[in-house]
């Protein structure tokens, strides 16, 4: 069973952020990312009621930090996927995502394995693959070719966000409550509401906008307590080998409600970094 959760754990994260993405097509990303971190955070509160644990101040402070991080990278996350092409910017976001504590890691005097190393070598190469424009066999996706380069820009400085995130939760102390990812959702969700206040953003979600950015807090928030469950009840290193696989379901996702092509070399780029999400995880 706690494989299971994960590859649920999985598939929810993929579909989590394909929903967000598409629910930044129809209104403005900084509204859509607002209302998600609110929405999740009622959810998570209803969690952190139950859960057991201790709750440290040092713990609210760490996860607080990430809640901005995370924040700020999932606005720019929802952007990249709005904005660009999802088969390429999803395992590029996720991959750099991952890569980010390894190298923080290191520079702090840890030595990874040689799996998480390997992983960032091949995310070198799918980068360069990603960033490729090729030649699509057909006019149109040649003429859309060139305007996938800005996209890869936000992707990058959200998958840095993101992993800035996950080196911030690492230092949450083990046997923490639950408060301390609202803490961080709490965090996000200011940051949000006062980046849509400064950018005179609408308010209002777009109704067109409400059922994906509902699907997206609903799913993700599942995500999370279906990977806190299964961590609980495995090895760490394999849940967290399937949970990175999340990805993979974004890009099928993309391909077959949304009819991506991809230039050979983006396609080869795309397997590339979903191996190297994986060879990260096992870090």
């Amino acid at each position: 069973m706690p494989f299971v959760m994960a590859v649920l754990s999985s598939m929810l994260y993929g579909v989590a952020d394909f929903l967000g993405g598409m629910g930044s097509r129809r209104a403005p990303a900084v509204t859509v990312t607002a209302w998600f971190q609110v929405t999740g955070l009622a959810f998570l509160v209803a969690y952190a009621c139950f859960a057991p644990g201790v709750t440290r101040a040092s713990d609210l402070a760490w996860a607080s930090a990430a809640g901005v991080s995370g924040g700020a990278g999932v606005l720019l996350l929802y952007r990249a996927l709005a904005g660009g092409t999802v088969s390429t910017a999803a395992p590029l976001i996720s991959m750099i995502a991952l890569a980010v504590p390894v190298i923080v890691g290191i520079a702090l005097g840890e030595r990874p394995g040689m799996l998480p190393l390997a992983g960032i070598g091949l995310g070198v190469v799918a980068v360069a693959l990603i960033s490729a424009h090729g030649a699509p066999h057909d006019p149109q996706a040649a003429g859309a070719a060139p305007a996938r380069a800005p996209s890869l820009l936000p992707a990058v400085a959200s998958g840095v966000l993101i992993g800035l995130f996950l080196v911030c939760l690492g230092r949450v102390a083990r046997g923490a409550s639950g408060w301390p990812l609202v803490a961080g959702r709490g965090s996000a969700a200011v940051l949000l509401f006062g980046m849509l206040f400064a950018s005179r953003a609408p308010l209002r979600l777009a109704p067109a906008a409400r059922a994906p950015m509902l699907g997206a807090a609903s799913t993700d928030v599942s995500a999370n307590v279906l990977y806190l469950v299964a961590v609980q009840r495995a090895p760490l290193s394999l849940v967290a080998t399937l949970v990175s696989l999340a990805p993979a379901t974004t890009v099928l996702l993309a391909q077959l409600v949304l009819r991506e092509r991809l230039a050979p070399a983006q396609k080869v780029g795309v397997v590339v970094a979903l191996a190297a999400v994986v060879l990260l995880a096992q870090s």
